[in-house]
């Protein structure tokens, strides 16, 4: 699910960021009669796994120009995600049987046994003494030489910001956002603040930021308690996590047509990082065979960095943009990333953009694809492919209609590729005739539309 939500929000802000670009320019200027004070974009993205989930997220975004030296900027945007979502269990050449928390209804709400989406049985769990809601679980079982999904997953969010840029002098700016977001089981607010300054004639500029987020995870059922068996009934209580992130960049023009910029950035987490619904199952040390099934355990504190590089080139009429990302975290996950955009001019109104992203992951230090049984627990586990050694690559392309009123039409095709070792050498017994890590396909539409005025 991080990465659908990481999916859609850089897609949103590539398609922000050109008209945004145009408003910040104009903040140190001041507003004239032929740049526009007010930028409107709106998209909408369609995203489909394929045999998985599927998400549709509308976004509309506004900056408006407020006299010289300001301006203020807000977005909404909702999604909705449903589909079958992996477990983070091991197939089995047997059936199996999968419950997780489905539901939170009112104490005293009568409920019979009913079926849910992808055939699952949903049963009432008696509710706790003096409780006053009490839990849905949903039954699914699994067929042999299958790979377990959860097939009652479905997620609702709705987020917004509210932000504002001050230009103090005609090369000091510094502004803020505030943005809050919410899903079913999980509330996220967060605030930034951000210093950039401009030297050498305004071709060199020097930025920095730092951001405060704060979570809440009420996940259904409550919050399991880790390496406890996977159940329906009601758990632990609501659980926090904090953030705060940290960045440092310089954006250099180097000459007419070209401009760099590299950036730092830090990150230190603490709470709670589980992922509530994720479990890792316990096989027979010589069958292979799960004999358990438990909630996951991740380390409660997480300290990340990463450098970017990014050059923008404007040919005659082209612009490539190449951009570098090198990641590493203190739970052992390490990754790179490359990216190449050709934005090809066919003409003045209409251009075309495609655009390679290639990705490469280490899985996290606690990273398994099932515990033995017999074996002493680790501290730390996660099944979590998101977690494990990966590569994937994107290809996309987009085509652009720009107007002679101020706005574009955009529409920007994306298909997405993950893949993984799923048949590492050190399986035990049936599980060496299984994926492990069944390969990921994605693809993504994007519809955009801008108006400057």
């Amino acid at each position: 699910m991080s990465r659908l939500r990481g999916l859609v929000a850089t897609a949103a802000t590539g398609l922000l960021a050109s008209v945004q670009g145009h408003a910040q320019d104009s903040a140190v200027d001041g507003p004239s009669s032929d740049v526009p004070t007010t930028n409107i974009d709106a998209a909408l993205l369609f995203y489909h796994e394929n045999g998985r989930v599927q998400a549709i997220e509308p976004d509309l975004d506004l900056t408006q120009q407020i006299g010289d030296n300001s301006i203020l900027s807000m977005g909404f945007t909702v999604d909705s995600v449903s589909g079958p979502t992996p477990l983070g269990a091991v197939p089995s050449d047997l059936p199996q049987n999968y419950i997780r928390p489905y539901r939170i209804i009112p104490t005293g709400t009568q409920v019979t046994v009913t079926t849910a989406s992808g055939g699952s049985v949903v049963k009432l769990i008696p509710p706790a003494s003096g409780a006053t809601t009490q839990t849905l679980s949903a039954t699914s079982t699994v067929p042999p030489n299958t790979y377990p999904l959860d097939p009652t997953f479905a997620d609702r969010r709705i987020a917004g910001h509210v932000g504002w840029e001050q230009a103090l002098t005609s090369t000091f700016k510094i502004d803020s956002t505030v943005s809050y977001s919410k899903e079913h089981d999980y509330r996220s607010e967060s605030v930034d603040v951000n210093l950039s300054k401009d030297f050498n004639s305004h071709n060199t500029t020097l930025s920095g930021g730092i951001n405060y987020e704060s979570d809440l995870s009420f996940p259904i059922g409550g919050t399991p308690t880790p390496y406890t068996q996977m159940s329906g009934v009601w758990k632990g209580p609501d659980a926090t996590r904090s953030e705060t992130d940290a960045v440092l960049g310089l954006t250099q023009v180097m000459t007419r047509r070209w401009i760099t910029s590299l950036s730092y950035s830090y990150s230190r987490s603490n709470g709670y990082e589980n992922d509530p619904y994720k479990i890792i199952s316990v096989v027979d040390p010589v069958s292979g065979e799960p004999i358990s099934q438990l909630y996951e355990n991740r380390p409660d504190f997480r300290r990340t960095q990463s450098i970017f590089l990014d050059n923008k080139v404007h040919l005659d009429h082209d612009i490539v943009d190449l951009s570098l990302r090198g990641y590493e975290d203190d739970w052992g996950v390490k990754s790179v990333t490359a990216e190449l955009r050709y934005r090809y001019q066919l003409s003045p109104s209409y251009y075309l953009e495609p655009d390679l992203r290639y990705y490469r992951q280490g899985a996290a230090d606690f990273f398994h694809y099932y515990l033995v049984g017999g074996a002493a627990l680790p501290q730390y586990a996660s099944a979590d492919t998101r977690l494990a050694a990966f590569q994937a690559r994107t290809y996309g392309l987009k085509f652009g209609v720009v107007m002679g009123d101020g706005s574009e039409l955009s529409i920007r095709v994306e298909y997405y590729g993950q893949y993984g070792n799923g048949f590492p050498s050190y399986a035990i017994g049936q599980l060496r005739q299984q994926n492990l890590f069944p390969d990921l396909t994605a693809a993504t539409v994007l519809l955009g539309y801008s108006y400057a005025f």
